[in-house]
């Protein structure tokens, strides 16, 4: 029964995450203004282009079967708040130069689609960036929700998916006929950052953890500056694939080299 009255709210969440997680494509044909070729056309556009996205997400599953076990292990320690804060701006990190990876070196993936696959997968490739930085914000997300499994309070992460499940619906089903699968990925990208805070906030209220906020914003804000420098670069200097993949190289090796910097203690 113990163990019963602390899963449950579980099975919220975990449902609650599918509907974060599909909703989109589910309700997709049935909400955009578009004869149906066309719908499923778009609706098959976004698909691939989630699949990008997914580099981020595979990464994120992986690191969540290690970082539960980890977590509850550590919970009776001493000083298992700090460790948790080390955790996560390590776990930023390496969110952020998967996100460099993916919007540095997307006309790679263009060029991969253009010679490989179907041309029409290049449409609408440049929202891959946006679904991304999604992505990290639900990564994050799974990180900051050890408060609540730690204290018993699953309810609250019950509520927070519900909530992020509501955000889902409402902006899928405002924004796609608008924007189509634009709307769409501002409809993901939203509901993972309205999760994202609410845990923090309700977290540092029930079980605070030191984590370094302005550190792990200064790093996510530093990534997409860079990757809108990029873009700058190509369109005022050189669109070609081979500028594009060296300038690429370059941010990509300097956004190293700077948080080598800083990290050198840590490291």
């Amino acid at each position: 029964k113990e163990v019963m009255r602390y899963s449950a709210p579980l099975i919220i969440v975990g449902l609650g995450g599918m509907i974060n997680d599909v909703m989109s494509r589910l309700i997709y044909r049935h909400v955009v203004d578009l004869p149906q070729n066309q719908a499923d056309h778009e609706l098959g556009i976004f698909a691939n282009i989630f699949r990008i996205a997914l580099l981020i997400t595979i990464m994120i599953q992986a690191f969540r079967m290690a970082a539960e076990p980890f977590f509850f292990n550590k919970s009776g320690d001493e000083h298992a708040q700090k460790t948790y804060a080390r955790v996560m701006k390590f776990f930023v990190i390496a969110c952020c130069f998967m996100f460099l990876f993916i919007g540095l070196f997307l006309d790679v993936f263009r060029w991969i689609f253009l010679t490989f696959a179907n041309p029409r997968w290049v449409e609408g490739i440049e929202i891959v960036p946006l679904l991304a930085l999604g992505n990290i914000f639900l990564g994050i997300y799974y990180n900051l929700s050890v408060w609540y499994k730690l204290t018993n309070k699953n309810m609250y992460g019950a509520a927070i998916t519900v909530g992020g499940a509501a955000i889902t619906i409402a902006l899928n089903i405002i924004l796609i006929p608008r924007l189509h699968y634009t709307g769409a990925a501002l409809a993901t990208f939203s509901c993972y950052l309205f999760m994202m805070l609410s845990s923090y906030l309700l977290g540092q209220k029930h079980y605070p953890v030191p984590y370094a906020v302005k550190k792990l914003l200064a790093y996510l804000t530093l990534v997409v500056l860079i990757y809108l420098v990029h873009l700058g670069l190509l369109k005022f200097i050189s669109s070609t694939l081979l500028f594009s993949l060296r300038s690429g190289f370059v941010l990509f090796i300097l956004f190293a080299w700077f948080v080598s910097r800083v990290e050198a203690k840590e490291f």
